[in-house]
């Protein structure tokens, strides 16, 4: 009886945490993925990385993206996106195999690198993607703050939006 109701306790406590991310917590996390990070004499960058087994980052309605590289070991995904923004609102999606050695990555060209936007509407916070070869869109849905070996990180799970928003209020 006691294993259920600790049981039921964490799922309800693991509902409540997950919430909307607003504007200025998403462009917090960008931020958070440019930068450098040294400790300990190492130098590393904080990742935004989703699962890519498949092409699922390309064709699924759901999506999971995950600000720590560690989250993708535990999960153990072997097939990647890194989504590596950069400048002048471009991001660079990153397709990498990181399970059999030798670990790779694959040439980034046009086609992976899109313009990003991201629109606030009354309803939720969308993030869209456009190059000249492709567009995608999707809302983001929740936000949950995670830790694992005495690191947060944060589970962010967006939904493909096939036809784009209307603006009510475009934001940068």
């Amino acid at each position: 009886m006691r294993i259920l109701k600790t049981t039921i306790l964490l799922l309800l406590t693991s509902v409540c945490f997950a919430q909307k991310i607003t504007k200025s917590e998403f462009k917090k996390i960008i931020k958070e993925s440019k930068t450098e990070v040294r400790k300990s004499g190492f130098s590393y960058y904080s990742q935004l990385i989703s699962n890519n087994k498949d092409s699922i980052f390309f064709t699924s309605k759901k999506i999971k993206i995950y600000s720590s590289e560690a989250a993708t070991r535990e999960k153990e995904i072997c097939r990647t996106i890194e989504l590596k923004f950069l400048r002048n609102k471009r991001v660079n999606f990153n397709d990498c195999q990181t399970c059999n050695e030798p670990s790779f990555c694959y040439v980034s060209t046009d086609k992976n690198i899109y313009r990003y936007r991201l629109r606030e509407m009354d309803d939720g916070l969308f993030l869209l993607f456009k190059n000249r070869f492709n567009e995608m869109n999707f809302e983001i849905t929740s936000l949950i703050k995670k830790e694992m070996d005495s690191r947060e990180y944060f589970e962010i799970t967006m939904e493909r939006v096939t036809q784009k928003p209307a603006a009510n209020k475009e934001l940068s």
